[in-house]
């Protein structure tokens, strides 16, 4: 229970400083220690419980982008419904390194632009933000992370960090939801841990108010410099990780 109560404390201290993260922290961690499809239908509760607060903290100060966060859903659903079916016939070590590749480059590139060594910056657009969403559904149906393109995206086309926050937030709840939804219909409400549950409701709302407190006391460039390197960091780890399961299962066969 300390254990859980501690990732989760820090996995949406994280989210509520950065935007994101939080279901990274979760499920890779805690998947070393219990069954990861229990620990993956379990977070579903777990990050609606952390979206809700976070969009109690952010409602005062920002509203979200709602052409864009439309933009971004209507991508993602296809990004979904099409990465399914990839899914089932496609080489997933080797898609793990494509996709960590992919993101590393993402984060590179949002390094150089937040630090002013690149001026090449993305434009809101539909076509962009569609672009992002269906990106977002592709990593998340394939490898469970869909977080990185919108966050890039948000990140260079909104001045303000925390209305990249809540228009992640809105954006991130609509998965959830979905999850959530499918998961019942699909007779898996079995899986929900309430072990795993529980100290949710206590850690949950202490990371989310010590993120928004230490993000209040930084200046806001600095905030959009650390959600590019995180992008880049998790671009690399993933890369790393699909390279080793992609040599592991090639000695294997």
């Amino acid at each position: 229970m300390i254990i859980i109560f501690f990732i989760y404390t820090l996995a949406w201290f994280f989210q509520a400083f950065t935007g994101f993260g939080a279901g990274i922290f979760i499920v890779s961690i805690l998947s070393f220690i219990h069954d990861p499809k229990v620990v993956i239908v379990s977070s579903t509760i777990v990050n609606l419980l952390g979206i809700t607060f976070m969009l109690l903290f952010l409602n005062r100060s920002a509203k979200p982008d709602f052409s864009t966060l439309l933009y971004l859903i209507l991508g993602s659903f296809l990004g979904i419904a099409i990465s399914s079916k990839i899914l089932m016939v496609i080489d997933r070590e080797a898609l793990k390194v494509l996709i960590g590749l992919f993101i590393l480059s993402l984060g590179i590139y949002d390094v150089l632009v937040q630090n002013n060594y690149l001026k090449i910056r993305l434009k809101k657009s539909a076509f962009l933000g569609i672009l992002a969403g269906f990106l977002s559904g592709i990593f998340a149906g394939l490898i469970g992370m869909g977080g990185p393109p919108p966050v890039v995206y948000l990140n260079q086309i909104c001045k303000d960090v925390d209305r990249i926050k809540i228009t992640l937030t809105f954006f991130f709840s609509t998965n959830v939801l979905l999850r959530i939804i499918f998961y019942i219909f699909y007779g898996n409400p079995n899986l929900w841990n309430l072990n795993l549950i529980i100290p949710a409701f206590f850690s949950v709302p202490l990371g989310v108010f010590l993120g928004f407190y230490l993000s209040r006391r930084v200046k806001p460039v600095f905030i959009k410099k650390f959600i590019a390197m995180s992008i880049f960091l998790l671009g690399a780890m993933l890369t790393f990780e699909g390279f080793q399961e992609f040599l592991s299962f090639s000695f294997k066969h």
